[in-house]
């Protein structure tokens, strides 16, 4: 059976991605990792990383190995240091996964306290649901915002924070369309109007058009790409239209180069989801930073 100290250095080894990154957040030097790391292979008898050009990857038994043990793993740490002490070790670090913008606009300035203040490291990693969530479940991240309640043993997830969706263009694309209406007229006047969308399955653009036109959106995407900043410059460039959550589009807004072709009655929304491993929160650093993120999104 493992010991323990192996499995918690080979858990901060596939965070990091680097032994050297993983060293300094354990305190310990690079070659005792090392040597830790080997002995846990030979107890498993598969190797868990394997070289690459900036640091490690980890195996199909490494990722394996994460995703069993690493919230067992997480549990035993926060029930051996229950003091809920604030982040006091340069070093410590939390690794948050979700959508770049949100994460940027976001949750970014309610961390910058814990950076510049106690030391605390943020690890960012910017990506759709389903990547995401696998590494949430793998223990690469330690939380994730998701647009979707995800439903898998071992996560738990809290409603966040409701972001209303706006229909943008340029004001030549208004004076092009005139006055839009809600109904099945509205997604009519816009069947042949270039579309930017977040993904292929057009989730934005799909909540929108069942929300405010009352139909389904049958429209083929001129671009598409998983960064909602891509979008917003594909509007802003008056190639077309898109749909995209108001935080994103307001600068533009507030400076006249994008405007709302419509105000819906009822602005369709997206609601999005902070998820985590079970027994993850035990952790004091982990748990204040999650109070922090659903604090001020009472307030978003």
């Amino acid at each position: 059976m493992a010991d323990i100290q192996l499995l918690r250095t080979f858990l901060a080894v596939y965070r990091a991605g680097t032994f050297t990154r993983a060293a300094a957040e354990l305190h310990v030097t690079q070659p005792a990792v090392s040597v830790q790391i080997r002995s846990l292979e030979g107890q498993v008898g598969k190797p868990l990383f394997r070289r690459a050009p900036r640091g490690v990857v980890p195996t199909a038994a490494g990722r394996e190995l994460a995703q069993a043990v690493a919230t067992h793993i997480d549990a035993l740490e926060g029930a051996l240091d229950p003091s809920g002490a604030t982040v006091d070790a340069v070093g410590e670090s939390v690794y948050i996964g979700g959508p770049e913008e949100f994460l940027g606009v976001r949750v970014l300035p309610e961390l910058l306290p814990f950076m510049s203040d106690e030391g605390l490291r943020v690890r960012m990693y910017f990506g759709v649901d389903a990547p995401v969530l696998d590494r949430l479940a793998a223990g690469e991240l330690d939380l994730a915002v998701l647009t979707v309640d995800a439903r898998r043993p071992g996560i738990e997830t809290m409603p966040l924070y409701v972001e209303y969706l706006d229909l943008v263009g340029t004001p030549a694309w208004q004076r092009r369309l005139g006055t839009l209406s809600e109904g099945r007229a509205g997604a009519a006047a816009l069947a042949h109007v270039p579309i930017a969308a977040y993904d292929e399955d057009l989730p934005l653009v799909r909540i929108y058009w069942q929300t405010v036109f009352d139909t389904p959106a049958r429209l083929r995407a001129m671009f598409v790409a998983n960064s909602l900043r891509a979008s917003l410059q594909f509007a802003l460039r008056d190639v077309g239209i898109t749909v995209l959550p108001a935080h994103t589009t307001a600068e533009a807004r507030e400076r006249g180069q994008l405007v709302r072709l419509l105000e819906p009655g009822s602005p369709p929304n997206s609601r999005l989801y902070l998820a985590w491993r079970s027994g993850a929160l035990r952790r004091p650093s982990l748990a204040r930073v999650h109070e922090r993120i659903v604090r001020a999104a009472r307030e978003w």
